[in-house]
């Protein structure tokens, strides 16, 4: 055993189905617990004076048992595995019930679902049952990681997980499956580190994993720790337990418990605990009790019965962020692509200026060509014209005797502009033509339409497309009606003005009140220049990539209001959008990201690439204007990648932002 904890960790055995527990100041009395049960797990729960613990197996009952043995609450169902969160909100026959919410497996069904705790009544009850999955469950974990919806992981030891979330953020239980999660083969358990977004996977003969744990997590994975001789291991990890910044892993054969400290996505193993008076603990449980900086640690072996340990621990005291993320839901979300991958990109908002409810959506699928989507998220046009990227709309653009709007979108098919007409009053597309640019790598987009002049009543036009390189060019563009027909429309740009940024840009858009480009560089800043092509060459930083700004800096945007503009762009490293006045010194007004709404089965959104807004009352839903967002992972179900509608007047509310 580590000689440096000795003192503070003590565990005695009593019998195949009880623990002793000793306290750590001399003198105290030892205290005997007959706990009957294949299952203990303390709780963060006190009954007049006394701790608490949930346990499993005893008579073929769920039982809520004080430290004494005696049998606070019980629930005449035989289950095995536990998880458990505290304290869990829940509406139940309209009223909103604090408690504990465990998670366990119904036997005989092996069917996974949730018990409910109220300390207060002191009552027991099932609460909601998951459809029993076509495997066999290897271990289940909760995790409240994303907002205050509640989740439960349920393995498959074949390498998935299925991830569903029970109980959603207005506290009513609901079985939906948000995902399937690839995971580590051979896995024996899960935990998750709610505060940090971990999922931490043992796989059996290997070792420790971590991911993401909320739902809008990417798939991937990065190690704790392996076993000898890749890492500090000495055996199969069988159990995990979290503690505030912290994970504890039962090693069976070693008759050991490693401790981890866990900050930032670092972990460093603290220490080995030798428990030389069991035979293969398998099974660990633990409840972190702030008041005393310690943790109750409970270790279940088959044969020599459960042992507590008590476990000093500290952990750091968390500062508040100096600028606290605030969560909002969706509306609105568009029908799915046809198929799963990098597809859809950026939006833009083509408003129905006569019928505003009437407005579109225009997204890019850089698979396939351009879509366009009502106000309730349904397809009404599609073009097959190429790989897309980006997109934005201008009106009010002569075609000899007629006055369209356009959308052009860049083409990475052949590094073109794509080029459609929108009819003002029905809103219907058709595509018009291209034209050529002699970029290598077209990417992102936006356009530019300088005040109305005596030579050019409607304003010149201009496309601003950037290169993978760095490139920016300031493309004017003009058409020719033919005289023969007038509905063959001749495209030409000329180039006006090249800048650049030093590495790969994306985002882009002008604010023609102000005459001003706002661009990303994705892993630097966000940059600002004059739109005229005489503004020169010269870019101002808004605010660089940081805790703030996380790379990758992709879509941006601007809120056009009758007083006030704001500056909205896509926080892609961190799955936010953050909010700045649009004018100098660009003041920042506030973190903004979009959370998972189960009512409306809309879910959340992340690594957003592009984005569209407007104040334009759209109506009911939509008063004060909305945001457009690309959503780069859709759950609940799993599906291809889709646009997101989100209400500005509950932006407005959710940052205090100024009314008009």
């Amino acid at each position: 055993m580590n000689k440096k904890y000795f003192p503070q960790i003590l565990a005695v055995v009593l019998g195949v189905c009880s623990f002793s527990v000793m306290a750590i100041s001399p003198g105290n009395k030892l205290l005997t617990a007959k706990l009957n049960a294949d299952l203990v797990a303390p709780l963060p729960l006190q009954k007049n004076q006394q701790a608490t613990y949930l346990t499993l197996g005893d008579n073929n009952q769920i039982h809520w048992r004080a430290a004494s043995g005696e049998s606070l609450a019980q629930l005449d169902q035989a289950a095995e595995l536990l998880d458990w969160r505290y304290p869990v909100t829940v509406q139940t026959q309209g009223k909103s019930i604090p408690g504990l919410i465990a998670a366990t497996v119904f036997l005989p069904e092996q069917q996974p679902g949730l018990v409910a705790l109220n300390p207060a009544t002191g009552e027991l009850s099932e609460l909601l049952r998951v459809p029993t999955p076509a495997f066999k469950i290897e271990n289940i974990c909760l995790s409240r990681a994303a907002g205050d919806n509640l989740s439960l992981y349920l393995l498959d030891e074949r390498g998935t997980a299925e991830h569903w979330l029970v109980i959603d953020a207005n506290g009513k239980p609901d079985a939906k499956l948000l995902r399937r999660v690839p995971i580590a083969p051979n896995s024996k358990a899960c935990a998750v580190d709610d505060a940090q977004d971990l999922l931490f996977i043992a796989e059996e003969g290997v070792g420790i994993w971590a991911q993401g744990a909320s739902e809008e997590s990417s798939p991937g994975r990065i190690a704790v720790d392996m076993q000898q001789p890749f890492g500090k291991l000495p055996g199969s990890v069988e159990s995990l337990v979290v503690m505030p910044q912290g994970l504890v892993a039962a090693i069976a054969e070693e008759k050991q418990l490693a401790v981890y400290s866990v900050q930032q996505g670092k972990f460093t193993q603290q220490q080995q605990i030798d428990l030389p008076q069991t035979d293969e603990p398998e099974v660990v449980k633990a409840a972190y009790v702030a008041e005393q900086k310690s943790l109750a640690l409970i270790v279940n072996d088959e044969k020599t019965g459960n042992h507590l340990l008590q476990l000093p621990w500290n952990p750091t005291a968390q500062q508040s962020p100096a600028h606290p993320i605030v969560t909002v839901t969706a509306d609105v979300q568009t029908e799915s692509m046809l198929r799963f991958g990098d597809a859809a990109d950026d939006p833009a908002i083509w408003v129905n200026k006569k019928r505003p409810q009437k407005s579109l959506i225009l997204g890019t699928n850089k698979q396939q060509g351009l879509f366009v989507y009502d106000l309730q998220g349904r397809e009404v046009q599609h073009f097959n014209t190429g790989k897309l990227n980006n997109v934005d709309v201008r009106y009010g653009v002569r075609l000899g005797k007629k006055v369209v709007d356009l959308a052009v979108a860049t083409n990475r098919d052949d590094n073109s502009l794509s080029i459609y007409t929108i009819d003002p009053r029905s809103g219907k597309l058709a595509f018009s033509g291209s034209v050529a640019t002699d970029m290598k790598e077209i990417y992102g987009f936006c356009m530019y339409q300088a005040p109305a002049s005596a030579a050019q009543p409607e304003g010149a036009l201009y496309a601003i497309p950037n290169d993978k390189s760095g490139e920016f060019q300031q493309i004017q563009l003009s058409a020719a009606v033919s005289a023969a027909d007038k509905n063959v429309v001749q495209w030409q740009g000329q180039v006006k003005r090249r800048f650049s940024v030093e590495s790969q840009p994306e985002g882009c858009v002008a604010d023609d009140k102000n005459q001003r480009l706002f661009v990303g560089e994705e892993d630097v800043a966000l940059w600002t220049i004059g739109a005229e092509p005489a503004s020169g060459t010269r870019l101002e930083k808004v605010l660089g990539a940081g805790e703030i700004l996380v790379a990758d800096i992709e879509g941006v945007g601007v809120y056009q209001g009758k007083n006030q503009s704001f500056l909205v762009i896509s926080s892609q490293g961190n799955n936010s959008f953050v909010i700045l006045d649009a004018v100098a010194p660009y003041a920042l007004r506030g973190i903004l990201r979009i959370a998972l709404d189960a009512t409306k089965n809309i879910d959340g959104v992340s690594e957003t690439d592009g984005l569209e807004v407007s104040s334009i009352d759209f109506g009911a839903a939509f008063p004060e204007g909305m945001l457009v967002v690309q959503d780069g992972h859709k759950v609940m179900p799993e599906a291809p990648q889709n646009f997101k509608y989100v209400s500005w007047e509950k932006i407005r509310r959710a940052l205090n932002l100024p009314t008009e």
